[in-house]
């Protein structure tokens, strides 16, 4: 049986992999963000339920076909979260052991710029290896809703799994 993280790490993949291809110019060309969590996943945008649907649906037969690649994305929040932390640890980090002060404040920036380069592939790897997952299985696509809250268009993914 799959545990609540394992089923949001592949909800994550497939949202990753929906969204990139929702992002193609000829479907949509808009802004774009998601979400997810171990029921399924939202996509925030303004798009017509059709495509949402017909990317999702794509989307799973291309990961179960073997194109795990889907499940990474370059504008996942964890890359922010890993460049921030990378960032905020090596700018601190420059500071003290320069002694603050101007010299510090060189230390730091120099360490905060090296820290922002790295996060890129750290970034992918965290993805890969903790919060997404290209293993979707025998994965299914129950139902794509939509939904408004106020100005906002929200599309809900529910997904089901086999092993429960």
């Amino acid at each position: 049986m799959l545990n609540p993280w394992g089923k949001t790490r592949r909800n994550h993949g497939l949202e990753h992999a929906t969204i990139s291809l929702l992002l193609l110019p000829s479907v949509s060309g808009r802004p774009l963000a998601g979400y997810s969590i171990p029921a399924g996943f939202l996509v925030v945008g303004d798009i017509p339920t059709q495509q949402v649907e017909a990317s999702a649906h794509e989307a799973l037969r291309r990961m179960q076909a073997g194109e795990g690649s889907l499940a990474v994305s370059p504008f996942c929040g964890t890359n922010i979260v890993v460049g921030a932390g990378l960032a905020t640890v090596a700018s601190l980090a420059g500071f003290r052991m320069a002694g603050g002060g101007s010299r510090g404040l060189s230390r730091a920036f120099s360490n905060t710029m090296f820290a922002i380069v790295a996060s890129r592939p750290l970034g992918r790897l965290v993805q890969e290896r903790c919060t997404t997952s290209a293993d979707v299985g025998a994965m299914s696509i129950r139902s794509v809703t939509r939904h408004r809250v106020g100005p906002v268009t929200v599309h809900w993914v529910a997904t089901r799994f086999a092993s429960g």
